[in-house]
This record gives structure tokens, C-alpha cells and sequence, in this order.
């Protein structure tokens, strides 16, 4: 299979669009034109150049040919419905239902073969058979690197195994045994909840969990809470979601991510900066001093003992040996901050939903919390590990909400999937949890369907590897795993035994992905205390 694409360069392309950008917003400034049609141009733009793509009839040199997804017009008519379903809040579910036609499909893109994956065998081939033939490549770096830099999550390689090495042991679950590390934010949380049921409030729960993760996340990291709970309009938290959106959108559109608006971009780069460097400076000062008045003895003794993911790095080095500079140490952060932060806002997030549409899981789980911990008594990590019900329902939630739904890695070789499909050089290709999680091939025709008991002893047996992948697998699985779990395992164990809450009659969430899964609305709760 090859892809054949007429001699229409991403400058060109570029060049093009920056002109009609610029008459565009001359007309509207004379008031002859209206914002929304800059949408409109890049559409009509990119319609063409995709109008010019042909793909070829060439056999491929081994394996099949991957069936071509079905279009017409040139994908216009693709091109279409997925601007629709973004506008609408259903980009999920259309890319769900893209695997009707078949679990591995290929098209045409934006000057790209673009592979969808969703086979569990195919996920494994990439994400661990053959790991090192499908890096995150060229385009992902690209998009995120103004945001992330240089860090874990935007990198591959040396500096990617160097990074994940020095951080594995600050994630080991001896660091955060208890729930001593969440025990100023929950409580923090307890208040706005409290204020909310005494002037009947609805709360956005995916609102307070963001705040609360990022509260946590940076002390855990950083050792020092930025406090986003105690300033509802945080100019960190703003822009953090911000710069997410704009890469996400950098990422989807490869070679031509100069068309993405970013005019906000670099001064949300600079509200993120002004919090972020501070506390890497005070940092290194403080190592700096600390080593100044250190003896050689007491140093060789504190070697290892750091009190946050920060202080380790600035007692480590990079992968040529040389200390981290405050910029790669922000890069870091950021990164850490974005895996630890997100894929626990998303949790809390659709827990709440899917405990406050089943009033009566929610009971089940409060009284085994109630069985095991007690009514007012905190976890410890013995308790935890006796929670089997509550990660039931983790499990059964990251099944339908998956924290990062799509992720898109470049082939750098040609290769042949289990299935016998032929993978160009190259090509880009999308392997997607969200759909994978939700097949009723392997799930059953309730796949659809929040229940937790089938993560129960017997009906688990039936999970095949990679059917499950919430967290990715592989070499690149999450770091912050089981900080997850425990995390959400504290949250939700100190939260059930004061509250219940229902979700508001009629609220339906619209679940989207610009890196990880949120609710374009939001998540609307009612909070009531908690009567026997």
C-alpha cells in the first residue's frame, strides 16, 4: 500500500493561509466580515489540498493491505462529520464508530498514512512487541514541545529512558502510604462542599477535582501546593488547560500546526512560567545551601532521602551526566504535572457521575468502606489494599472514561501487525483505549454499561491482555499508576463517609479529548450530607 499526495508542500499550504488570515482580519476590523469565517477558510483550505490526495492500488511488499476507510468527496464528507461531532461534543463516539467498518482501517491524511488500530493484539504489538519501532515521533514533539518541552511525556529515546529511570523510585508506593499527603486539600474540599450544601449549590465536581489533583500533584512534586482550591480563577489552571488545547490541536493537524490560532499561547506559557520557575529556583537555592553546610558524611547519608520529585532530580543527572538546568527542570514539572494532575481530575471526575447515576453501587461501596475503615477513622494503606469493591468501580470507570482516550505514534520502520496488516515507514497511527474499552467483541453487549462487577473475581477471568490498557503498557506504562488508585482510593473513602450526592435530573456529560478525557460541560453534582 503507498500513498500517493500531489506536490502541495505544508509551506505552501502555510503561506496560503496566513494571507487569507490577514485579509480576514482586515475585513472584520472594517466590520465586512465575521470571526467565524477564519474557520471557514482553513476548512475550505484544507478541503482542497485533502480533494488532491489519491491513494494507491500498490500491493503492499509483505502482509495485506489495510482496508481504506470509507469515504467520499475526497473525505469531504469525513472531513464534516468530524467537525460536527467536535462542535457537538460526540468526537469520541464518532472515532467509536469509525470501527464498524472494520479494527484496522487506514486513510489518507493531511500528507499522511493514517493507521486506526483498535485490535487489543495490535495495541500489544506497538506498545510492547515491537516498542521501539513506534516512538511518539516528529509531530507529537512538535506540538507539545512549547508547552512540555523536553520532558518525559514529549520525549523518546535516551532522555526519555534517563528521566523515567531517576523518577520510578519517587513513585514507589512507600512514598505515599496513608492519606497523609491529601490531607490538607480534602479538607479544603470538605469546605466548598459544606458552603455548597448550605446555599444548595450544584457543584461542577470535574471543576473542584482539577483544583483538588493540582493541589495535590504539586505537592507531591514540587513540595509546595499552588492552592488552586483557595483561588477558584487560578491564572495557572486556566492556562494549563489553555496550552492543552492548543497542542491538542497542534497534534491532530501533523505538518500543518502553524494554521492553529495561538495567539493567547506564549503568555499562558509566561502565567505557568511565573509559578513554575519560582519554585524551581528556591529549590535549586536551597540544594545549593544545603550542600554549602553539608559535610561530605551527612551528605553521603541524605543521598537518597528527598522529600519531592524535584529535590531527586536536583540530586541527579542527566543522560550525559551533566545536572539538570532550571529549564529542563521546568520541562519536568510540567510533565509530571500534566500525567499526575489529569488522569486523576478525569477519575474523581466520572466516579462522582457514575456513583451519583447508581445510588446503589454507591452504597455498596460505602458500606464496605464503613466495614473496613470505619465512619469517620482515615485509611491507612492496610485499609486500601481491603477496598476490593471501591477499585472495582475504579477499574469499571476506566474502563468507559479512560483518562488519555487516543494516542498517536509514528512507524519508523515498515512493519506487519499480528493480524497480518502491513504498517508503512512513516506512517501515523492511532491506537484508541476509549474504543478498544468499549468493543462488544470482547466485552459483551453491555459493554456500554458502568458495571463494576465485572471486575469481580469470576467475571475477570475474561479480560485478555491489552483488552484493558487505561493506563497504557509497555515500557511507557504510567509512572503514577498506583498513585492513582491510592489517591482516588483516599479521596473517595474519606468523601463517602460524610457525603452522598445524585447528579443533576436531565445533565448528560459530552466527554472529549484535547491530551486526556474531560466533560466539555462539566460534571453537575448535587452534594447532600450523609443520613443513615
Amino acid at each position: 500500500m503507498t500513498t500517493q499526495v500531489a506536490s502541495v508542500s505544508p509551506s505552501m499550504i502555510t503561506n496560503l493561509f496566513t494571507l487569507l488570515r490577514q485579509r480576514h482580519r482586515a475585513l472584520v476590523k472594517q466590520g465586512k466580515a465575521s470571526p467565524g469565517l477564519a474557520m471557514l477558510a482553513l476548512t475550505a483550505i484544507l478541503y482542497f489540498w485533502i480533494g488532491r490526495i489519491r491513494a494507491g492500488n500498490k500491493p503492499p511488499p509483505r502482509g495485506k493491505a489495510i482496508p481504506h476507510l470509507k469515504t467520499h468527496l475526497f473525505m469531504a464528507d469525513v472531513a464534516f462529520q468530524y467537525v460536527k461531532a467536535r462542535a457537538e461534543g460526540d468526537e469520541l463516539k464518532w472515532v467509536q464508530g469509525l470501527s464498524k467498518q472494520g479494527l484496522t482501517l487506514t486513510t489518507a491524511f493531511v500528507g499522511h498514512c493514517l493507521i486506526l488500530a483498535f485490535e487489543p493484539s495490535s495495541v500489544q504489538h506497538m506498545l510492547v512487541k515491537n516498542f521501539e519501532n513506534y516512538p511518539k515521533g516528529p509531530e507529537f514533539h512538535r506540538a507539545f514541545s512549547p508547552f512540555m518541552g523536553t520532558g518525559i511525556f514529549n520525549s523518546d529515546g535516551a532522555a526519555w529512558k534517563n528521566q523515567r529511570a531517576l523518577a520510578r523510585p519517587h513513585f514507589q508506593v512507600t512514598e505515599y502510604k496513608g492519606a497523609a499527603h491529601i490531607e490538607t486539600q480534602i479538607n479544603q474540599v470538605f469546605e466548598i462542599v459544606d458552603k455548597a450544601i448550605d446555599g444548595r449549590e450544584i457543584i461542577d465536581a470535574q471543576d473542584l477535582w482539577s483544583r483538588y489533583t493540582i493541589d495535590v500533584a504539586t505537592g507531591f512534586l514540587f513540595g509546595d501546593c499552588i492552592n488552586a482550591l483557595g483561588v477558584p480563577q487560578s491564572k495557572f489552571l486556566s492556562a494549563f488547560n489553555y496550552t492543552q488545547k492548543v497542542c491538542g490541536w497542534k497534534v491532530r493537524l501533523c505538518d500543518y500546526q502553524a494554521l492553529v490560532p495561538t495567539f493567547g499561547f506564549p503568555q499562558k506559557v509566561k502565567d505557568m512560567d511565573a509559578v513554575l520557575m519560582p519554585i524551581v529556583d528556591t529549590a535549586i537555592a536551597k540544594e545549593m545551601k544545603r550542600r554549602t553546610e553539608m559535610s561530605t558524611e551527612d551528605a553521603q547519608e541524605n543521598e537518597h532521602q528527598h522529600d519531592n520529585l524535584l529535590n531527586h532530580f536536583l540530586n541527579s543527572a542527566d543522560e550525559n551526566g551533566k545536572p539538570f538546568d532550571r529549564i529542563y527542570l521546568r520541562d519536568m514539572l510540567m510533565n509530571f504535572l500534566l500525567a499526575g494532575r489529569d488522569t486523576s481530575t478525569n477519575l474523581l471526575t466520572f466516579m462522582c457521575y457514575n456513583l451519583g447515576k447508581h445510588p446503589d453501587v454507591m452504597e455498596r461501596v460505602r458500606q464496605e468502606i464503613f466495614e473496613v475503615v470505619g465512619r469517620d477513622r482515615k485509611p491507612d494503606h492496610e485499609d486500601i489494599k481491603k477496598l476490593k469493591f471501591l477499585k472495582q468501580v475504579i477499574n469499571e470507570t476506566l474502563r468507559l472514561y479512560p483518562a488519555v482516550p487516543f494516542n498517536i505514534k509514528t512507524c519508523l520502520d515498515d512493519d506487519v501487525l499480528p493480524n497480518g496488516y502491513f504498517v508503512p515507514k512513516g506512517s501515523l497511527v492511532v491506537h484508541s483505549s476509549y474504543v478498544t474499552h468499549r468493543m462488544k467483541e470482547y466485552w459483551g453487549d453491555d459493554a456500554e454499561e458502568f458495571d463494576p462487577d465485572r471486575w469481580g473475581p469470576e467475571r475477570v477471568k475474561i479480560v485478555r491482555p491489552f483488552m484493558y490498557f487505561p493506563f497504557h503498557a509497555g515500557p511507557r506504562i504510567c509512572l503514577g499508576q498506583n498513585f492513582a488508585y491510592n489517591q482516588a482510593m483516599n479521596t473517595m473513602t474519606r468523601l463517602m463517609q460524610k457525603y452522598t450526592w445524585k447528579v443533576v435530573d436531565g445533565f448528560v456529560p459530552k466527554p472529549e479529548s484535547d491530551i486526556t478525557m474531560y466533560s466539555r460541560n462539566g460534571m453537575k453534582i448535587i452534594f447532600d450530607h450523609y443520613r443513615e
